[in-house]
C-alpha cells in the first residue's frame, strides 16, 4: 500500500482484527472474556475502536500513536513522561500548553532558545502556530537539539497529518488535538501522540493505563469517522483560506497566514508543508475594533476552537491576553470561498 494520505486515512487500519463490517462499529464494552485467543482483558489497557484510530493516526504521520481523551490531556501526558529539566517553548504558542508548563511548579525551567538544552531536555515547536500561524523550521531545530541529546516535539495541530510530517524532518514527537481537523466536525474530542520511536510510544501506552487517560468510546469512533476525510477536508479549506488570506491582503495592513508571499515563513513553510494551511489571523487597528468587527459575522460562527467544516472566527485577545489586541483568527471550512469573502466585506465595512 502506498504511503499516499487519501489511502492512509482509509486503510490505516485494516490490519486491526474486527470483523467484516466496512464501516467500523462502536465498541463500548469495559471487560472482555479471558482466553487465550483475546489479548482484550480491560478498556483501560486497550480497546479495538482505539487500537483503529491510533493505526490510522501512525500510518499518517509515519510512527506510532497513542491517543487521549483531549489535546491537553495529550500534551501534559508526554510532558510527564519526558520530566525534562529544561523547555524551550515558543512566545506564540497554545495558551493551554504555556500555562500548562508555565503553571504548577512540574521541576521543570523554561527557557527561550535551544542553546541551553540538553540531554533529556525538550524543544517545544508549534508550527503553524496558535494564533499568528509563525512557521519554525523543523529540520533545522532537530539537527540542532537532538546532537545534545534533547528532544524535538511538534505541536502540528494546525498544519494536520497530511500537510506536515515532522518525524520525518527529525522531530521526536507529534502532537494533535484531534479536536481540530482530525475529527473535522466540531462534535469530538481528543489529542494524539505519535512517536517515531515505537519503544518510547510503548511506555507512553503503559502510563497511560496507570494516569486513566483513556478517551471515550463514542469520541474516538466520531475521530476515526472524521480522519477519513481529512485529506479531502484539508485540501479544499487550504484553498479556500489562500483566496481569503489573498482577499484580506488587500483590506487590512497585516494578514498571517504561510502561503502568502509576504509572510516571514514562507519560503520554510513551502519546504515543510504541501500547503499553507487552513488557518488565516489578520490584525485590525485595536482590541476595540477587533471586538465590534468580530459581532458583525454572518456565516462565521463566533466560537472558540478550529478545524471543523464550518468556518469559525475568533477574537483572540477576549481570552487569551498575550494575543495581539486586534487579531481575529479564521478557521476556514468548506463553504462557498465567494460566500466567506462577502462575509468578510460586510463584517469589516
Amino acid at each position: 500500500m502506498s504511503g499516499d494520505p487519501f489511502t492512509q486515512a482509509l486503510h490505516g487500519d485494516d490490519e486491526v482484527p474486527d470483523g467484516a463490517d466496512v464501516a467500523p462499529p462502536i465498541h463500548v464494552a469495559s471487560t472482555y472474556d479471558r482466553s487465550d485467543q483475546n489479548e482484550l482483558v480491560y478498556r483501560r489497557n486497550q480497546h479495538i475502536t482505539t487500537q483503529r484510530l491510533e493505526a490510522v493516526l501512525g500510518a499518517l504521520e509515519g510512527g506510532e500513536a497513542v491517543v487521549y481523551p483531549s489535546g491537553m490531556a495529550a500534551i501534559s501526558s508526554l510532558f510527564r513522561y519526558l520530566s525534562p529539566a529544561r523547555i524551550s517553548l515558543p512566545l506564540d504558542v497554545y495558551h493551554g500548553t504555556r500555562a500548562y508548563v508555565l503553571g504548577a511548579p512540574h521541576g521543570w525551567e523554561a527557557v527561550d532558545g535551544f542553546a541551553e538544552l540538553g540531554p533529556g531536555d525538550v524543544a517545544w515547536l508549534e508550527t503553524p502556530s496558535n494564533p499568528k500561524c509563525l512557521i519554525t523550521d523543523i529540520a533545522a531545530v532537530a539537527a540542532e537539539v537532538s546532537a545534545r541529546g534533547a528532544s524535538v516535539v511538534v505541536d502540528s495541530t494546525f498544519a494536520t497529518p497530511v500537510l506536515q510530517q515532522p518525524l520525518s524532518l527529525g522531530a521526536d514527537h507529534v502532537v494533535h488535538s484531534s479536536t481540530k481537523y482530525i475529527g473535522g466536525h466540531s462534535d469530538s474530542m481528543g489529542g494524539v501522540v505519535v512517536s517515531a520511536d515505537g519503544n518510547r510510544a510503548a511506555e507512553l501506552q503503559a502510563a497511560r493505563v496507570m494516569d486513566g487517560s483513556i478517551p471515550g468510546s463514542l469520541d474516538v469512533w466520531l475521530a476515526l469517522r472524521g480522519v477519513r476525510t481529512l485529506p479531502l477536508r484539508i485540501a479544499r479549506q487550504s484553498e479556500t483560506a489562500a483566496e481569503l488570506a489573498d482577499y484580506l491582503a488587500s483590506r487590512v495592513q497585516l494578514v498571517w497566514y504561510p502561503g502568502l508571499a509576504t509572510h516571514p515563513g514562507h519560503e520554510v513553510a513551502a519546504r515543510q508543508m504541501s500547503t499553507g494551511g487552513a488557518i488565516v489571523s489578520f490584525e485590525l487597528a485595536s482590541f476595540e475594533a477587533a471586538a465590534e468587527a468580530v459581532t458583525r459575522f454572518q456565516v462565521f460562527r463566533r466560537a472558540t476552537s478550529l478545524g471543523g467544516v464550518e468556518s469559525v472566527v475568533e477574537h483572540r485577545a477576549s481570552v487569551n491576553p498575550l494575543a495581539p489586541p486586534g487579531l481575529l483568527r479564521l478557521s476556514v471550512g468548506l463553504e462557498s470561498p465567494a460566500d466567506l469573502i462577502a462575509d468578510l466585506d460586510q463584517a469589516l465595512g
